[in-house]
């Protein structure tokens, strides 16, 4: 009887511990929005930077088109690879701390995170461009 609690206790924690992960979302060759063509890579990449920089990612310039942003909420820490060009972008998972991350899956917040810098970069590239029109 007391392996079978000790079964269920162990069955149920692996469970939890499942609903709480989530396949890693990459974000690979993301378009740019239409008018962003006229801005050059410098101007691209001071969007991502700012876009990051307002949701307190911390940016590492890597070399032309590529950025290291780290977030570190409380006691996690995400690191992602940022790729661009004048046409398109990626993110791609780099590292990470307390976020159960097994080579598949990680925490589910990782992939929220990642959703809003994307939606950010895009927000801050497009007003760019609007203003150089």
């Amino acid at each position: 009887m007391r392996r079978l609690k000790f079964a269920v206790v162990g069955l149920l924690t692996l469970l939890v511990a499942a609903c709480r992960t989530a396949p890693v979302e990459n974000v690979t060759h993301h378009a740019f929005p239409a008018g962003t063509d006229k801005l050059s890579l410098a101007q691209i990449e001071e969007s991502i930077i700012k876009a990051a920089s307002d949701r307190d990612w911390i940016i590492t310039r890597q070399a032309d088109g590529v950025l290291l942003a780290t977030y570190s909420p409380r006691s996690h820490m995400a690191k992602v690879r940022i790729g661009f060009d004048k046409t398109e972008f990626s993110i791609v998972y780099a590292d990470s701390t307390n976020l159960n991350y097994d080579g598949a899956s990680i925490h589910y917040n990782y992939n929220r995170w990642v959703n809003n810098l994307r939606q950010d970069i895009l927000r801050e590239v497009s007003a760019k461009a609007a203003l150089a029109n």
